[in-house]
């Protein structure tokens, strides 16, 4: 039995390889102010319909020993009622409720701030939780590579050139003529940078909450066994105001503008949503169909030259208060567009890896085919793979492309299908396939 499995989960979690943060024992030690956790406490209750400590601790994240030290402060200030107990033992909790003006300091406060989730931890605690996770500590092998491109077929040389850009955590550039898996590159990369981290469920910034764990980017590593508010009394359990997550790896296209770079505030709740880079942090931050933005990519790099260069982002608070965030993302571009089109001297210097994804040789084009096939569950028989290369390239003068693969069994099977046959690879649907690549390659 290994060590950690005689601990208790909060314990075994902590200690992980990535770096758990420790939970804080004392007010102080939260970074938060009193009247913060009180108000958190009020409106948690309030907003939730919690009536125990160990409730309220389960949705705050933070000790049951620090919430009964405001709890004592909540009874003194007249703001809870006793209930009772929810069992009849020694070992029953004490249940509460607010009173008259309990529930009035709870709605004011919610007037001010509506947020009553896991507790913020600060700026301080996020930037030094981020430089002990960085990606530029993050090192993958040769074989870390290969298991992350196992279902691509890559051109020989790649890996060697794709390697060295992931460990160095600086951005990187993949260019080349569409169609041959620059994209699925890009996740592969993402792929093989997976690992534990731990992500703030919201930071507090001069008083204001930033919410950056995002549930659709954030995928939590589950825990063998689950958490109790108990296990927070432990010395050295985790500080749960981190969610325990694989390094994200945030997506985003033509849709992207700079405005996305900058913190969103939301009217209604009053808080901040942390913009797409940092909830990024310690992750990849893929921008695919560079170029196809409203924006110019010209303009978007210009945004980003401070964070790629000096490791850190300038955000703004509405009241007009600036501060500084870590930029500690593997940037990874992706683009059809040759990069001098795209940019100019300068702003190609600040993307240190730019790397070629080429059309793939005619004995790399039929082990595409054959894995589409092989993944379709359609036979590949020789003839049809001598149908391509010997008829429908040749006829049509195009050039390999990975993509074509796809194209053509994919609307061989449609063809099958609506005819009522065996899916299979019928030299007239291929042709019929072949006859939609041809008008592409001509628009």
């Amino acid at each position: 039995m290994s060590d950690s499995a005689s601990l208790s989960p909060a314990a075994a979690f902590a200690g992980d390889d990535d770096a758990a943060p420790i939970a804080p024992r004392t007010i102080e030690e939260t970074g938060m102010s009193r009247e913060f956790l009180i108000e958190l406490a009020l409106k948690v209750m309030y907003r939730r319909g919690v009536e125990t400590v160990s409730a309220i601790s389960e949705i705050t994240r933070i000790s049951p020993g620090i919430l009964s030290d405001i709890f004592g402060i909540l009874r003194d200030d007249r703001l809870i009622a006793t209930l009772g107990s929810l069992r009849a033992d020694v070992r029953a909790e004490m249940r509460f409720e607010l009173t008259e003006i309990g529930r009035l300091r709870a709605m004011e406060a919610v007037g001010r701030v509506d947020y009553a989730g896991p507790c913020p931890v600060t700026l301080e605690q996020f930037r030094a939780q981020v430089a002990a996770q960085s990606v530029k500590d993050h090192r993958i092998s040769r074989a870390d590579m290969e298991a992350a491109f196992a279902k691509l077929i890559t051109p020989e040389g790649v890996l060697d050139r794709l390697g060295p850009a992931v460990n160095s955590g600086r951005s990187i550039l993949l260019y080349g003529p569409p169609g041959n898996g620059k994209s699925s590159y890009a996740h592969a990369l993402a792929k093989a940078m997976e690992g534990g981290i731990h992500v703030p469920y919201a930071i507090m910034v001069d008083g204001e909450i930033i919410q950056l764990f995002d549930p659709a980017l954030h995928r939590m590593i589950p825990e063998d066994d689950p958490w109790t508010p108990r296990d927070l009394l432990e010395e050295g359990a985790p500080d749960l105001r981190f969610a325990h997550c694989v390094r994200p790896a945030v997506v985003t296209g033509a849709e992207l503008t700079t405005d996305m770079l900058d913190l969103r505030f939301n009217p209604t709740s009053r808080t901040y949503q942390a913009p797409v880079h940092m909830k990024a942090a310690n992750g990849v931050l893929i921008i695919d169909d560079l170029g196809r933005q409203r924006q110019t990519p010209q303009t978007l790099i210009n945004r980003l030259i401070v964070p790629m260069e000096e490791a850190v982002d300038y955000l703004s608070l509405q009241s007009g208060m600036s501060f500084q965030v870590p930029f500690d993302t593997l940037m990874i571009l992706s683009t059809n567009i040759p990069p001098n089109d795209l940019l100019d001297g300068a702003g190609l210097r600040r993307i240190y890896y730019k790397i070629m994804i080429a059309r793939p040789s005619q004995e790399d084009f039929v082990k595409i085919f054959l894995r589409v096939c092989e993944a379709r569950s359609v036979a590949a028989p020789p003839e049809a793979v001598r149908y391509i290369l010997d008829v429908l390239y040749p006829q049509s003068g195009l050039d390999f492309a990975a993509y074509h693969a796809v194209y053509v069994v994919d609307q061989c099977i449609a063809s099958c299908d609506f005819h009522g046959l065996p899916r299979q690879l019928r030299p007239d649907f291929m042709g019929d396939a072949w006859g939609n690549l041809s008008i592409i390659a001509d628009a």
